[in-house]
């Protein structure tokens, strides 16, 4: 069949005849590759009933073909062997055919994606082809596709096709949520390094997104599992710098960097609250600590009177008392090891502002010994503080060891007269020695060396 050029003044049926001459060939071809479209060994018969359209001839035009039902078929190549309903067989050229045989609709089992609707919809639209070479052929054409056609249109309404059965999309597609959010969130909870999971990349996720279009409640789970990642991210950080914080080898700089990045963590949890309170009240033992030191050598700074015994402000014996609470108080709260106060310095404060109170009265009493042994414990400890307090006990420790000295010196030169003899010079010397440090036992030798009967 040729196909002669038009002439220039008959543009519509030149198109007409330039489409038609396509078309044809794209059917000649179809129908030339028929043979390799159906399955079959050429031997045996496929039983599987279809329909094709025939031209009486090869070289007729496709619209006088007519419409051949078959039940079953034998590819031979370049013919089929076709066998009718009433079970007669007959011999069919392939050249012969209109397009190639269709065979009856099988309904996949599986219906669930836009993919297989696509494929459903690819062999309707097929058919509806040849109906339009073929016009005559429309109405056994459309009977034949009407499985396909509801198929499509059950699945447009709402339906999937689950393992043969339809069901309404809305159950499948929420167990479908199901399961992939069910994989999804094992393979979070294994992910060692949450910061690292590549959620928006996860092909689980990508399905659940895919599934929560136009539908709000699924957007919302979508929206839940970002959002519990986001958690999971923050715990997993907040557990790293409260582990950080209870390293002993953690800088006092990083400390500082730890604790500002806790403070950032919205909803904390109830440890890392308990941290923040205790970094805070590092902060105020610190800063008291500061300010205590700084008032007792501004106290000092005026000498004490010789012969005055050293005292402190009461506000100041005050403010050491309630800085040894505070220190309790925040040991007892077992804070992080990288949560550190000036333990030194404020052992140092308080020894000093409790002792003051005691050196008074050793002075009062003479107790030389014991004011000596806690003005140089004071003194030691004020080198942490300042130099003025550090100078001040100093000052007073000095005048009390000077007198231990000379009560020790006089007892020694009396123990010496005792020994040689000389009892009279020996109770001058003891007697002489009490006057500087009063003291049971040396009272009771000289008692006993006046009455020597007694003994």
């Amino acid at each position: 069949m040729s196909c002669a050029a038009p002439s220039t003044d008959d543009r519509f049926p030149q198109m007409k005849s330039r489409f038609s001459c396509f078309l044809l060939a794209l059917l000649t071809a179809s129908s030339l590759s028929a043979q390799t479209s159906l399955r079959g060994d050429g031997r045996q018969a496929v039983e599987h009933a279809g329909i094709v359209l025939v031209k009486p001839q090869e070289w007729s035009k496709p619209n006088e073909a007519v419409v051949i039902r078959f039940t079953a078929y034998t590819n031979r190549g370049g013919y089929f062997v076709l066998r009718s309903p009433s079970g007669q067989e007959r011999q069919v050229w392939v050249k012969q055919f209109v397009g190639v045989p269709i065979l009856e609709p099988e309904i996949p089992d599986q219906i669930l994606e836009p993919a297989d609707r696509k494929a459903l919809q690819a062999e309707i639209d097929k058919i509806k082809s040849l109906a339009a070479i073929v016009p005559s052929a429309a109405i056994d054409l459309t009977k034949f596709s009407k499985p396909l056609v509801d198929a499509v249109q059950r699945y447009d309404a709402g339906e999937v096709r689950i393992d043969g059965r339809w069901r309404p999309a809305s159950e499948y597609r929420a167990i479908e949520f199901y399961n992939f959010e069910k994989q999804l969130r094992a393979s979070m909870k294994e992910y060692p390094d949450k910061s690292k999971f590549a959620l928006e990349e996860n092909s689980n996720f990508i399905r659940l997104v895919e599934l929560s279009k136009d539908n709000p409640a699924f957007e919302a789970k979508v929206q839940a599992i970002r959002t519990d990642l986001e958690n999971q991210i923050l715990a997993q950080k907040e557990a790293g710098i409260l582990d950080r914080l209870s390293n002993t080898n953690t800088a006092d700089s990083e400390t500082q960097a730890l604790l500002g990045e806790l403070k950032g963590i919205k909803n904390p949890t109830e440890k890392t609250t308990q941290v923040l309170q205790q970094a805070e009240s590092a902060a105020l033992i610190a800063s008291e600590i500061d300010k205590l030191s700084q008032a007792l050598e501004e106290h000092f700074t005026t000498p004490i009177p010789q012969g005055e015994t050293p005292r402190l402000p009461a506000d100041l014996a005050f403010q050491g008392e309630l800085l040894a609470k505070q220190i309790t108080q925040f040991r007892q709260s077992s804070p992080p090891a990288a949560l550190r106060i000036p333990e030194d310095k404020a052992v140092a404060l308080v020894e000093i502002c409790c002792g003051f109170s005691g050196i008074a009265p050793l002075f009062e009493k003479q107790n030389y010994v014991e004011a000596s042994s806690v003005l140089s414990r004071l003194s030691t400890q004020a080198t942490k503080i300042g130099p003025r307090t550090q100078a001040v006990l100093i000052a007073w420790r000095n005048p009390a060891t000077q007198k231990v000295d000379l009560f020790s010196k006089l007892r020694a030169e009396g123990e010496a007269a005792e020994k040689a003899g000389n009892t009279k010079e020996a109770i001058a010397k003891y007697a002489e020695a009490l006057e500087v440090y009063p003291n049971a036992d040396l009272s009771a030798k000289i008692e006993q060396l006046k009455n020597p009967a007694k003994k």
